[in-house]
């Protein structure tokens, strides 16, 4: 028996909501889109910062006010922009694991002390940098722009995605940082895929928040329901994962954006309009200002651009529901 299953109904209308809305032009302008920086600089960049890019709850700069995304973004960019070392496969596989971790943590510390630094699961992020670096070394001659010289998404093993996979940190069977990295290099001018229908929506914890609250993905099986309602861990999250990529893909065809730009909705609104406390519910967001407004032209709102359509404005049953709990390096 399935776990889950699509909302067509519910689909179609979140996605006409979306027809609807601006988006701001400076969203995609800012700074890390346009590095001052060689182009394999700026390639190496977008490339290690979505590589290490998952499970952030913890990482901010208080005296920043940056969080997650946001905080690796202002990292990497002064990275590129002084051609640091640290972006360097070839430097990476010198100095070895131990040190690499030694040299980044500081970085995401507002004092620049190891001590304080707010990137956790160091070892394990760092981890994943040597494993790519090496493959980078041996397949690509130390380079990243060449992996994605092959402009189709899947191509007899030799597509972006299919070169991508072969390294541990994009080995996601449901692509979702290798289909961040793709926009982001996109939005930076860098890339566009001959096959852009091959393209997967990006899938992260916010996202599918948002559409098992929304009603757009529903669950089925009771004991299901009860362990996301109650944060209890699963061991795999990939049907609802699954389900809810569907519903992207939906979303995205009836409001007439391609797939990759629900992410500068759904993640964004899930971070700030729809998290413990959501906007439907409480006339507030999480951050202030709102995330969503970084990339919607919105006035300041005490409802949610969902709200009228959305089961958790009304139904306990659906505003209960959290993201799936699992262990993972995959977003």
């Amino acid at each position: 028996m399935d776990i889950c299953s699509v909302d067509n109904h519910i689909c179609s209308k979140l996605g006409h909501i979306i027809k609807k809305q601006n988006f701001r032009a400076d969203f995609y302008t800012r700074h890390f889109l346009h590095l001052e920086a060689k182009e394999e600089t700026k390639f190496r960049a977008y490339f290690f910062s979505v590589l290490i890019c998952h499970q952030t709850y913890a990482l901010e700069s208080e005296k920043r006010q940056l969080f997650g995304w946001e905080f690796l973004e202002y990292v990497f960019a002064k990275l590129a922009e002084n051609e640091s070392p640290l972006l360097d496969p070839a430097f990476m596989l010198k100095v070895g694991a131990k040190h690499l971790a030694y040299l980044i943590k500081p970085l995401f510390s507002d004092t620049l002390e190891a001590d304080d630094s707010t990137l956790d699961r160091i070892e394990e992020r760092v981890g994943l940098m040597i494993d790519a670096a090496e493959i980078i070394e041996s397949e690509y001659d130390g380079k990243v722009r060449p992996i994605f010289e092959q402009a189709l998404l899947f191509h007899n093993g030799e597509g972006v995605y299919e070169r991508l996979e072969k390294m541990e940190g994009f080995a996601d069977p449901l692509r979702k940082k290798s289909s961040f990295l793709l926009k982001l290099l996109a939005d930076a001018a860098l890339f566009s895929p001959k096959d852009p229908q091959y393209l997967v929506p990006i899938m992260d914890y916010h996202m599918q928040r948002v559409l098992l609250r929304s009603g757009a993905v529903r669950i089925i099986d009771a004991s299901l329901a009860h362990k996301l309602r109650y944060k209890i861990p699963l061991e795999t999250d990939l049907e609802i994962r699954t389900a809810a990529i569907e519903a992207m893909r939906i979303i995205a065809h009836e409001s007439s954006y391609d797939v990759l730009k629900m992410n500068d909705i759904f993640y964004l609104l899930g971070r700030s309009c729809c998290l413990d406390d959501p906007l439907c519910r409480s006339g507030k967001c999480a951050k202030t200002p709102c995330s969503l407004t970084n990339a919607l032209e919105l006035p300041a709102h005490k409802s949610c651009i969902f709200q009228d359509v959305c089961l958790a404005a009304i139904d306990d049953n659906f505003i209960d529901y959290w993201q799936p709990i699992v262990e993972t390096h995959y977003y």
